[in-house]
């Protein structure tokens, strides 16, 4: 059978177009795939940290999973985030995104410009081609060094990591773990692989955040039941943590000043913020800070 020049070539348009469509469908499929960021990357913070303060004889430390900057009632609204943050000398932030309706690069740098401070975003993961969830910092101290920390990861897309910085004290440097760990089969391994640091980090030092697990976990029993590992919470909230508290700072080398859970509906999580002093710091000079 002869094919008209005319049939040829709407059959070589068809073609030529249902190719274009798979060739589109596989880019988008491919930007919409979530990877892990890459960790060798540099982490991106404030170009220019103007907030910077002179170091502190005491640490105000914060803790908070934001939840993207949704509240209870699902209104994005960073503003009430911030309001927590507005004395905080170290916050390490969990669940942050990069943003794409502000001229800020991610929430981390939105939430620093809201409350003065410098900021550095951590990525977990990528999508579009872009790093676009993970964990942040807001800082208003000198950071001396910082390094992020991939966690083990076993279950596909659940990409975490941890932040560990040193904090300038006036007295002693402050090396401080931010971490997020997952809820569900790699809990227990990067628990105990945050606990496992915490505890060979030269004092004083910190572990915070979102940790997923209640009081009763065996891992934290026996972290609470090692000589020179605190609990904030524990020794300042007189009833203790509330049930099904699942957002942690542990220290050592360090006293407790004061420590609280507060929830203003900024997120579904309280935001856990502690004040903390080394234990050799004289009592007047804690009492003139």
């Amino acid at each position: 059978m002869t094919v008209s020049p005319t049939t040829a070539v709407a059959r070589w348009k068809a073609v030529a177009l249902g190719l274009l469509f798979a060739l589109a469908g596989l880019v988008i499929w491919n930007g919409a795939d979530r990877k892990a960021s890459d960790a060798t990357q540099p982490l991106s913070q404030s170009p220019a940290p103007k907030a910077l303060r002179s170091a502190p004889q005491t640490l105000k430390l914060g803790s908070f999973n934001i939840h993207s900057g949704k509240g209870r009632d699902g209104v994005l609204n960073l503003s009430r985030t911030a309001e927590l943050l507005s004395d905080i000398d170290f916050v390490g932030l969990y669940e942050v995104r990069a943003t794409s309706q502000t001229n800020q690069p991610n929430q981390a740098a939105s939430l620093a410009s809201l409350c003065e401070a410098a900021w550095l975003f951590a990525p977990t993961e990528q999508q579009w081609w872009t790093n676009h969830f993970g964990n942040g910092l807001l800082f208003r101290r000198p950071l001396r060094s910082v390094m992020r920390i991939p966690l083990v990861n076993t279950r596909g897309k659940a990409y975490r990591n941890s932040i560990l910085s040193t904090v300038e004290l006036e007295h002693a440097d402050v090396q401080i773990i931010s971490v997020h760990i997952d809820r569900e089969n790699d809990r227990r391994s990067q628990l105990q692989s945050m606990i496992d640091l915490f505890l060979g980090l030269q004092a004083p030092c910190v572990l915070m955040g979102d940790l997923n697990t209640t009081e009763g976990d065996p891992l934290l029993i026996g972290l609470r039941d090692r000589q020179g590992v605190h609990s904030p919470l524990h020794e300042s909230l007189e009833q203790g943590p509330p049930s099904g508290t699942i957002d942690w700072i542990f220290t050592r080398g360090l006293k407790t000043i004061s420590a609280a859970l507060i929830d203003n509906g900024a997120s579904d999580h309280p935001f856990v913020k502690v004040e903390l002093a080394p234990l050799d710091l004289p009592e007047d000079d804690r009492q003139q800070r």
